[in-house]
């Protein structure tokens, strides 16, 4: 009988490894910490599930559901603020529309066949409306794909406190070098949370729904940032995940400061 079939265990994923007997530097560390970054794309991790593939330097992966839901609400909360004579009858039909693709084209049609609108008028703005909420999910998926950033603070600080403490009386270079790293490794969260907050605030903003050529350029070039960012980090985050403070080699250590101080550099990236 399988006495442990119920038993559960509540770990942070940061010092997991050492109630698993995981060894720091392995496969199944690095695995371990890699977690964090996988749980973006789906919300379970189950035994031999494969990597999602932008972990592994893959393409983008299209926009999943949620995020043409999440999009889809925000457009037709932006219809209901500026919407026309038709706009109503469309925000009507569209609450009473599966979300999809293809949501506002069948909202579109039964307003014209149902509701006796002009169809010019509605299928302009049904494509519009597509347009928004197609480029505005490119967005949130971008945004999503992100690698785990806080996690690599977190793991810059503790090495920092770590080396701090070992160097305290030689005045170590690289405790130092830490230090100044720790303090501005913050900067891709912050610029990709920037990014995200102002597509969303462009959207929410967009009054004149017919022309959307403007608002949907602003939001396909947030996407190209934010997936410049992502594959720009994407590997030093991973590296940084597989760095343990007690082990780690000062070599390694230095090469992964001097990396992402380097990566900090280049200042179109974060402005």
């Amino acid at each position: 009988m399988d006495t442990f079939g119920a038993l559960r265990l509540l770990l942070d994923i940061d010092s997991a490894h050492t109630a698993l007997d995981i060894v720091p530097q392995s496969r199944d560390f690095m695995l371990l910490r890699l977690m964090p970054s996988a749980l973006r794309f789906t919300q379970r991790i189950t035994h031999a599930d494969p990597m999602p593939p932008p972990l592994l330097g893959g393409a983008m992966v299209p926009a999943a559901e949620h995020h043409l839901y999440a999009a889809s609400s925000c457009v037709i909360g932006t219809l209901e603020r500026a919407a026309g004579e038709a706009g109503p009858a469309l925000v009507h039909a569209l609450r009473r529309t599966p979300p999809g693709g293809d949501m506002f084209e069948r909202a579109a049609a039964h307003c014209i066949a149902e509701g006796g609108h002009a169809l010019e008028q509605v299928a302009r703005l049904a494509r519009g409306l597509q347009r928004l909420a197609t480029a505005h999910a490119e967005v949130l998926a971008a945004h999503a794909l992100q690698p785990d950033y806080a996690g690599m603070e977190r793991m810059v600080s503790a090495t920092a406190r770590a080396q701090t403490l070992v160097g305290r009386w030689t005045g170590d270079l690289l405790a130092h070098g830490l230090q100044q790293l720790d303090s501005v490794i913050a900067r891709p969260r912050e610029a990709a949370e920037a990014l995200h907050q102002s597509a969303v605030r462009e959207m929410e903003q967009q009054s004149n729904l017919l022309a959307p050529d403007v608002v949907v350029l602003r939001q396909a070039r947030a996407r190209d940032r934010l997936m410049e960012l992502a594959v720009f980090w994407q590997r030093c985050c991973a590296a940084w995940a597989s760095v343990h403070t007690d082990t780690v080699d000062r070599r390694d250590l230095d090469a992964l400061a001097r990396n992402a101080l380097r990566r900090l550099q280049v200042r179109e990236l974060y402005e």
